[in-house]
């Protein structure tokens, strides 16, 4: 029996195959133990954010998200603020970088603006980047180092997101939900 393949099948295979033998990373993204990148963001509050030099010495949880994603729970944002207070003395910073083209003026904000901690733009996608975000929502953790210690893609519970965090705070101890 022979059977007869399309030219196209074969360009597309082609095409796939010299795509994947460019590919020099077996990976995307940051790895655990790689430091941060060097990146400046607007605020919501219209002021500049450099990230890492803005928060030396301190433990963040780095949370890439979009408004218009429908994957991305936008209350684990209003969530992480309660994290926020309860962990600041030990040094953690949560930081949300939204992704989506939003005005200042978007009605949609509304709802964070309760929030103290770092609420950050990236419209242009510049720091999703150089962070190797290929799908949202995405979370980094980096110790006071500035090297990540932990990552999740997807979403998770605020407690999930909590033992992510408070076990860098505590350098690897377990996670105490009475902390």
């Amino acid at each position: 029996m022979i059977i007869h393949y399309k030219p196209v099948f074969f360009s597309l295979l082609l095409l796939i195959l010299v795509s994947l033998a460019g590919c020099e990373r077996k990976h995307w993204g940051l790895e655990i133990g790689d430091p941060m990148p060097s990146i400046a963001l607007t605020g919501i509050n219209g002021k500049p954010v450099k990230l890492p030099d803005d928060f030396k010495g301190k433990t963040l949880l780095l949370r890439f998200w979009s408004m218009d994603c429908h994957f991305c729970d936008k209350g684990v944002l209003l969530a992480f603020e309660i994290s926020y207070q309860k962990f600041k003395a030990q040094g953690f910073v949560p930081i949300a970088i939204n992704e989506s083209h939003l005005g200042v003026s978007d009605n949609r904000l509304k709802q964070f603006a309760s929030l103290t901690y770092p609420f950050l733009y990236d419209p242009e996608n510049t720091a999703a980047r150089r962070f190797g975000v290929v799908a949202l929502p995405v979370t980094y953790v980096f110790d006071e180092e500035g090297i990540l210690s932990q990552k999740l893609s997807g979403e998770a519970s605020i407690e999930e997101f909590e033992k992510l965090f408070t076990t860098v705070i505590n350098k690897g101890a377990f996670y105490d939900s009475q902390n």
